[in-house]
């Protein structure tokens, strides 16, 4: 399976510009259910549980939840100082730090819920990391993972590889597939019962909607491989891709299907 290096992982979120760029993607896109309303559900917090989301990112989850009124304790930690700067910037009445989801600094048994939204494909030892998680939940905690399914953006990665048969970048950018190579349905069943003895699958479907290929240029533009394009190569790259989606949206109306899953477990 593919992996990312924690030097990539910490170049990709030192700031939240690309990452906010992949979210605005989605948030202005999307069509179908969206992913808060079954977090609410799957959670049914009562507003008392003390809660640590991993890889928190910007911090609008838990941002989220106290200005909603969350009374109990609320802690996000992230690999990125950069990104641990900025939600405590946004969201000073969250509780932020740095941190290593495989080696946590907290006592046992510390919280009532454990997040991980979107994250766990970033993580170099995912059994480690949920042995962490377990280990942090109080008896009867809940763990919930939010991640991408397998086959996620599919429409779009078949015509990335269409646009650039041939090219280096090609491979890199197929290693970005939405983490989904790394942590879906497929091996993250298996690996949260054998850290829980007990899992839970949820399913989301939805897609996204494109009318032109601006926007799909600009999340793939997003991504790290893309960074590292020299000036002409970006501009040979680009073009290549403009033509295939261009191609793609010129009937109107070109869907990116996303299935999302929600793996839960109870400690």
């Amino acid at each position: 399976m593919p992996s990312y290096s924690p030097a990539e992982v910490a170049a990709q979120y030192a700031t939240e510009r690309h990452l906010r760029t992949r979210i605005g993607t989605h948030e202005r896109y999307s069509v179908g259910p969206g992913l808060e309303g079954t977090v609410d559900r799957l959670l049914a917090l009562s507003g008392d549980e003390a809660l640590l989301d991993v890889g928190m990112g910007p911090g609008d989850f838990p941002g989220r939840l106290r200005q909603e009124g969350h009374r109990g304790r609320i802690v996000g930690v992230d690999f990125s100082a950069g990104m641990v700067e900025r939600a405590s910037e946004q969201y000073p009445e969250v509780e932020f730090l740095q941190g290593d989801a495989a080696a946590l600094p907290f006592a046992d048994a510390s919280f009532d819920v454990v997040t991980a939204r979107h994250m766990l494909y970033h993580v170099p030892d995912v059994a480690a990391a949920l042995a962490e998680f377990r280990r942090v939940l109080k008896p009867t905690g809940h763990f919930l993972a939010v991640t991408n399914a397998s086959g996620y953006m599919a429409e779009l990665w078949e015509a990335v590889a269409e646009a650039l048969p041939g090219e280096t970048i090609l491979t890199e950018l197929l290693s970005h597939r939405g983490g989904s190579e790394v942590f879906s349905e497929v091996h993250g069943e298996a690996l949260v019962r054998a850290a829980f003895g007990n899992v839970q699958l949820d399913f989301v479907d939805g897609a996204l909607a494109f009318d032109g290929p601006g926007p799909v240029l600009a999340y793939l533009e997003s991504m790290s491989p893309m960074h590292r394009l020299t000036p002409d190569g970006l501009e040979r790259i680009r073009a290549a891709l403009t033509q295939v989606l261009t191609a793609r949206t010129q009937g109107g109306e070109w869907r990116v299907s996303k299935r999302v899953v929600f793996i839960s477990a109870q400690r």
